[in-house]
């Protein structure tokens, strides 16, 4: 019997429960009634060899589908491992919502960043996990509101940060997805940036610190400047006065003689004009009175003396002018001390006497001040620069007006000086930069810009601070508050 026909056979009879020996008696059978006939024997193994064949080519391109497809599912569980991998292994939280915007999968980078604890993992639900989440957030409802915005505009891009409860700062990205792509609504990625914004704010609070130290670096540069001008001034002051006072001395020395010897001579003409009464009225006394009228002696008897008053008072002008630059300056006091502020204030007044006299009338309402622990030298060249701009302030004629006075602040007791003008003014957006280093409202080389800079540190360094109040048309007033008890660190500056 050909093997096909038995296998077929033995294919439909064994499952009816025929055992070996019932079964054999019956392919027997079968194949003698096969072999009667053998031209029907022949065309049946024919037929069977034909059908062998055939289910066996067909067996052959099934094997071979069923490699190729084995293949490809190898290729793709290989992908998915990759892809899994990479998943596990990248740094970035991965949260992959699908369009319902339901959580479809997360990575170990995710759990550890948002410590997801184990009883969460073990029976998570969408809604379970993204409460873990917002519990953690300072603003919840901002990372909800933008979560269901991303997932119901896919064609958007994400790039945002927020602030966790416990410090942490997180940065969220999220690309737009790709088209065909059902399945995924959205892949989340998210990146704990919390060193990188404090090593940002660090650098941002240092470069902060940077211009601070920059400013004071330029401002310390500038008064050094100023410093040493005014020292340069102070040493040519006080070169000046004592070359000044020992030709100043003589002068006055001698006019004190001379002023013996008219007196003297104006005794003698008293004395001959006495005399002149008692002459016989002749050709004599006529000359006499010539003489007299020619030199218009009456005249110079009291202009003489009044010469020599005048003479005596620009004598004590220069003194005193000589003895202000020295106070001004203070060429030999440059440490902290206890000094009378109306005193540098008269001085300050008579070195820019030429600036002011020209310009304005200076009108002084000075109240009681008590004597001020502070530098001089340092606080006069701030009156300087406030009483020279007043001036400049003034285009014709105005007038200055210089009060002082005392009051109690939030320090403490603090004196203050204030140097007023009726000048143009300052306008209001320039009020906040006139202090600024290199900043003038002046025309192009009449001002530096450093004044005022220069006496603001000047005042900072003293403890006080200045106060400006001024309207556009009516005039500025500047007021230097100083504290009475200035603080013990800035003795030692």
């Amino acid at each position: 019997m050909h093997p096909l026909l038995e296998r077929q056979i033995r294919k439909h009879l064994e499952p009816a429960g025929l055992g070996q020996e019932t079964m054999r008696p019956f392919l027997e059978a079968v194949d003698r009634t096969y072999q009667h006939d053998d031209t029907a024997l022949k065309l049946a193994e024919h037929s069977l060899d034909l059908m062998s064949q055939e289910l066996t080519e067909r067996n052959a391109a099934l094997l071979d589908q069923l490699t190729e497809r084995q293949r490809a599912e190898a290729q793709l569980e290989n992908l998915l491992f990759l892809l899994g991998t990479t998943l596990e292994s990248t740094v970035d939280g991965l949260l992959v919502l699908d369009r319902e915007a339901k959580t479809v999968r997360f990575n170990r980078s995710f759990i550890e960043m948002w410590r997801v604890p184990d009883e969460v993992m073990a029976f998570w639900s969408h809604d379970t996990l993204m409460q873990h989440l917002l519990e953690q957030l300072v603003d919840a409802q901002a990372f909800t509101d933008q979560l269901a915005h991303l997932c119901s505009h896919p064609e958007l891009e994400c790039d945002d940060t927020f602030e966790c409860s416990d410090g942490r700062v997180i940065e969220r990205h999220s690309l737009p997805q790709p088209q065909g792509m059902d399945d995924v609504g959205r892949v989340l990625s998210f990146r704990d940036i919390t060193t990188r914004r404090q090593a940002e704010t660090a650098l941002l609070q240092e470069k902060e610190e940077q211009k601070i130290l920059i400013k004071k670096l330029e401002e310390a540069h500038n008064q050094l400047l100023q410093s040493e001008k005014m020292a340069s001034v102070g040493q040519l002051a006080a070169g000046v006065a004592h070359e000044i006072n020992n030709p100043i001395g003589y002068i006055n020395s001698n006019l004190g003689t001379l002023r013996g010897y008219v007196e003297r001579l104006l005794g003698v003409l008293d004395a001959y004009a006495a005399a002149e009464t008692l002459l016989p009225v002749g050709e004599a006394t006529q000359q006499i009175e010539a003489a007299k009228a020619r030199a218009d002696l009456a005249y110079l008897k009291t202009d003489i003396v009044d010469l020599l008053a005048e003479t005596g008072d620009g004598i004590a002008r220069v003194r005193r002018i000589v003895q202000d630059l020295k106070e001004f300056s203070h060429v030999d006091q440059g440490d902290w001390m206890l000094a009378d502020l109306h005193k540098g204030l008269e001085s300050t007044l008579n070195v820019v006497n030429n600036e002011i006299k020209y310009k304005a009338r200076v009108v002084k309402e000075y109240g009681v001040l008590p004597m001020l622990h502070c530098l001089p030298s340092q606080l006069n060249q701030v009156f300087m620069n406030l009483l020279v701009n007043a001036a400049h302030a003034i285009e014709d004629q105005g007038v200055i007006t210089l009060r002082t006075g005392t009051r109690v602040g939030e320090a403490g007791e603090e004196a203050w000086v204030e140097v007023a003008d009726t000048g143009k003014g300052i306008p209001a957006h320039l009020l906040t930069r006139i202090f600024d280093p290199f900043f003038t409202t002046k025309p192009v080389g009449q001002g530096t810009g450093l004044g005022l800079s220069i006496s603001y540190g000047i005042v900072q360094k003293h403890g006080g601070r200045i106060e400006v109040e001024s309207e556009p048309g009516k005039g500025t007033a500047f007021r230097v508050v100083l504290p009475i008890q200035p603080p013990s660190s800035t003795h030692h500056e």
